[in-house]
């Protein structure tokens, strides 16, 4: 059979792994009698691409993240090595050979914005603490692949995440870090030597600047809070 699609290869892939026949699988999806293994077959083969809605319904049969379906095409090292040039032009990833086996930095280090540098780091140690955790026997394979396959979303097993299931906050926390840093160079402007400021001015860095407060210590507080939670697992 030839797979024109990764989506098509993951479905077959988890559907395999679930010991579940095309046909099984298009009936818990909703499909007639007489079509629902033409269908799983079309969507394993690419002749049938899955709308987002499907893919969502296909995900919660295997319960497992939708993401984890939708991943690029890395069937050849043509494909692979594209994407790897891609993390080079983007996030600076760096090719190394050190004692005969090459070594890809994922990304690169930014000294100047250290919440995005943060943030790889906390994602990056978790796939560390995991995988230490699945060799060193303290978790199973199953729930070992249980946290990749619903990656990104709280953290279970009683590892710390970045609120997994709030990604898309955590992705926006390198832009509310500059829009500090504009903030703080505003202030210094304003209040510089000899400017004049006006009451309008004031007024608009004082509610920036409570705003920011509110925010950094609700980040704080619910960070404090998952640590706790941590060592309360313990």
């Amino acid at each position: 059979m030839i797979i024109r699609n990764n989506i098509g290869e993951r479905i077959a892939f988890f559907r395999r792994l679930n010991n579940y026949t095309q046909k099984y699988l298009g009936e818990l999806l909703g499909f007639s009698d007489k079509t629902c293994d033409v269908r799983v077959a079309q969507y394993e083969s690419g002749d049938r691409i899955p709308k987002d809605a499907m893919l969502e319904k296909i995900a919660a049969i295997f319960n497992i993240s939708p993401g984890t379906l939708d991943i690029p095409n890395i069937n050849s090292w043509a494909r692979r090595m594209q994407i790897f040039f891609a993390m080079e032009d983007k996030y600076g990833s760096e090719i190394k050979k050190i004692d005969g086996e090459y070594y890809l930095r994922i990304e690169k280090t930014y000294p100047d914005e250290p919440c995005i540098t943060g943030v790889r780091n906390a994602v990056l140690q978790e796939w560390v603490d995991m995988y230490t955790a699945l060799q060193e026997g303290k978790i199973t394979k199953s729930e070992y692949d249980y946290w990749r396959y619903n990656y990104p979303q709280r953290g279970n097993y009683n590892y710390i995440t970045f609120r997994r299931d709030y990604i898309e906050e955590v992705d926006s926390y390198p832009v509310k870090y500059k829009a500090l840093l504009d903030f703080k160079e505003e202030v210094q402007e304003a209040t510089a030597e000899n400017k004049a400021v006006d009451d309008k001015t004031i007024q608009d860095l004082e509610a920036r600047y409570q705003e920011a407060e509110r925010l950094i210590s609700q980040e704080l507080a619910e960070l404090r809070q998952a640590i706790d939670n941590a060592k309360r697992s313990k």
